[in-house]
């Protein structure tokens, strides 16, 4: 097994309770069977404190259910109780491993950071678009793939849309169209069908008022995201996402491709996670418009991570996008191409 990394990857660090929103806030924290075993052996008030919070919650999982948006082993001074009291090696996996993610394909490992944790979001944006480029080396991936001419392609492709959304020399709305058409050449092929030209004549619906309304019928942890939505949600199409977003967008777009394209391999379609980033672009991009015209009274890395802690990490949210890209013609690739060619005009 072969184990490739970003650039970044290995210099990320937690920084413990100076994170301006720690991993310990607002998420229901998995408890993996091995941790729980150990965990009935603890002895104490800390063993006794750790079996009456071990829940079984509604997917049957065995979890400890935040309390007022905490862990209830997050203590005043912003440290872990569980890491204090019998240490680091006793976390649960989930605890131990976040922000880190390794997915498994064939005969290699792709590692990733998410980009919910304040930390590895700061590293991904402080990286050059090159930091990826160990994902697409393709010298020795015939040994990777083995006899998988699908994940083969699927690797070509997704290098392809990397270097259509990491190309600064036009603005990011036009590097994702681009992407987007791309892709759904690539479904085709997917799906055993001859790739055809898209019909696009800029019809789109009105406006990204609806990406909105998506959005704010998620299950939301923060009421204060709640609010950001629905203030710009009401002034949507008459922000201007500006350069210096862009920028950044660039750097979580090719996180989203990174993290999700390959994803295909099992679910057979590359436009989910291409439509997830339009989506990102759109709400996150209008978002970082009012906050500017506001004094930005809440910074874009923490809009961009945010995003990732609220959409991308939500079971049910990720569910209810994939359920509408299915359902709902407005989030057909053409009207997307058009919505977001309209934020360049």
């Amino acid at each position: 097994m072969r184990d490739i990394y970003p650039g970044f990857y290995k210099t990320f660090k937690c920084i413990a309770n100076r994170c301006e929103d720690s991993c310990c806030k607002d998420w229901d924290i998995d408890i993996d069977s091995e941790t729980e075993k150990f965990y009935q052996t603890v002895s104490g008030d800390l063993g006794d404190k750790i079996r009456r919070k071990l829940v079984t919650d509604e997917y049957n999982e065995r979890v400890f259910k935040a309390e007022g948006g905490r862990c209830p082993f997050w203590n005043r001074d912003m440290l872990c109780d569980i890491f204090i009291g019998i240490g680091e090696e006793h976390l649960s996996d989930t605890c131990a491993g976040f922000p880190r993610v390794a997915v498994e394909y064939g005969g290699f490992c792709e590692h990733i950071l998410s980009f919910a944790c304040p930390e590895a979001a700061r590293l991904m944006l402080k990286a050059g678009t090159d930091a990826y480029a160990p994902f697409d080396a393709f010298d020795d991936r015939d040994d990777d793939c083995g006899d998988d001419g699908t994940l083969r392609f699927l690797l070509k492709a997704r290098a392809r849309s990397a270097a259509f959304l990491a190309n600064e020399e036009e603005p990011f709305a036009y590097r994702l169209a681009d992407c987007l058409e791309f892709n759904a050449q690539v479904q085709s092929v997917l799906d055993g069908r001859e790739p055809e030209p898209l019909e696009l004549d800029g019809a789109a619906a009105d406006g990204c008022g609806f990406v909105f309304d998506m959005h704010l019928g998620f299950e939301i942890m923060s009421e204060e995201w709640r609010t950001a939505l629905r203030e710009a949600s009401s002034r949507a199409d008459s922000l201007r996402v500006s350069e210096d977003f862009e920028r950044d967008f660039t750097k979580f777009a090719l996180y989203y491709l990174y993290r999700y394209y390959l994803e295909a391999i099992r679910s057979g379609d590359v436009l989910y996670s291409m439509q997830r980033i339009a989506c990102a672009y759109l709400v996150t991009g209008k978002l970082d418009a009012d906050f500017a015209e506001k004094g930005y009274p809440y910074p874009r890395l923490r809009v961009l991570q945010r995003y990732s802690k609220e959409v991308e990490h939500s079971f049910l949210n990720t569910e209810a996008l994939n359920f509408a890209f299915g359902s709902d013609p407005r989030f057909k690739v053409e009207n997307l191409i058009a919505l977001l060619e309209q934020t360049v005009e």
